[in-house]
């Protein structure tokens, strides 16, 4: 148990270091709290639930840096995720993106588990599942939900009985990290997103070993002038064929993936950039990248990462 209170200040402060800071306030004339709130870390997820006692409205704005799933085990709680309009009761959970805004309105005697997941944490993941970067941020979308989402239901069970016990799977580094990927798994392909059709491509085949080849080979010379042709003669096929590869197993083109992994390189230097050289500018960084049209590399990196690249060097 973190908190048990009546004061709706105190609440929204210790809700705001767990999840994000938010606004809250009663609706009707109704004033009495009956706030609780227990904890579980999992790595870099955390498990909590959260009961108000009371008819509130709470309004998280764009959480930025987490996602969300939330399971309601009784009550209700209308939602509005971005512009999508959601009811959550016990049958239906849902899914709060990081870079979409997210308003609630907590019925009386609703109580919630919110599993957290960080934000990169989700994005990595997501990348190890389909060998590849990620173009656009992650957003989940209203819709029914895969027969994946009551594997998570029946995952969630597990490790809520496993926080009643001091020896628990938790213990274990090499248990909390399966953890973590199989919670994250389900959320992913259990929970309808902009990534589902890939995931599910992902998981009908494999690469064949040209495009794979092909991917190496762009990872390892991502820094140089390298072209199709070059690609082409190290996947040891023609360029025709490999097109046909990576708009199958891909569902992009050679090219449009070295621009990917180059992009990814501009972010991490952007994020590390102080250290490296301080005073050092998104121009610089982009053009030594191999980005000459600036306008048109902010607009695609705003896409990916949801901020300009201004905002990341300042971060």
């Amino acid at each position: 148990m973190l908190l048990q209170t009546s004061d709706i200040d105190e609440a929204r402060e210790r809700v705001g270091k767990v999840f994000c800071p938010h606004r809250i306030e009663f609706v009707g004339n109704a004033r009495k709290l009956d706030f609780h709130q227990s904890f579980a870390s999992i790595g870099r997820l955390a498990l909590s639930y959260v009961s108000y006692g009371a008819e509130v409205e709470i309004d998280a704005g764009v959480p930025e840096d987490w996602f969300m799933v939330h399971t309601t085990d009784r009550g209700q709680c209308g939602m509005q995720i971005g512009g999508q309009d959601v009811l959550a009761d016990s049958r239906t959970d849902a899914v709060s993106s990081a870079t979409t805004g997210l308003k609630m309105r907590w019925m009386n005697n609703c109580g919630q588990l919110v599993l957290k997941i960080e934000r990169r944490a989700l994005e990595d993941h997501l990348c190890q599942l389909l060998n590849d970067e990620l173009r656009t941020p992650i957003e989940f979308l209203e819709g029914a939900p895969s027969e994946s989402a009551q594997a998570y239901r029946r995952m969630l069970n597990f490790v809520v009985s496993e926080t009643e016990h001091e020896e628990n799977f938790y213990n274990s580094p090499m248990g909390l990290k399966n953890l973590e990927g199989t919670l994250m798994t389900l959320v992913l392909t259990g929970f309808r997103n902009n990534y589902s059709e890939a995931l599910l491509h992902s998981a009908q085949g494999v690469a064949p070993r040209h495009v794979r080849l092909a991917e190496d080979y762009m990872r390892a010379h991502v820094d140089e002038p390298i072209s199709i042709s070059d690609v082409a003669a190290a996947a040891g096929v023609s360029q025709r064929t490999l097109f046909d590869g990576f708009q199958r197993f891909r569902d992009k083109t050679p090219m449009a993936f070295l621009k990917a992994i180059r992009m990814e390189a501009v972010r991490k230097e952007l994020l590390r950039a102080d250290a490296m050289a301080p005073g050092v500018s998104v121009t610089s960084i982009a053009v030594n990248w191999g980005f000459t049209n600036l306008g048109r590399f902010a607009e695609s990196y705003r896409r990916r990462y949801g901020e300009l690249p201004s905002v990341t060097l300042r971060r």
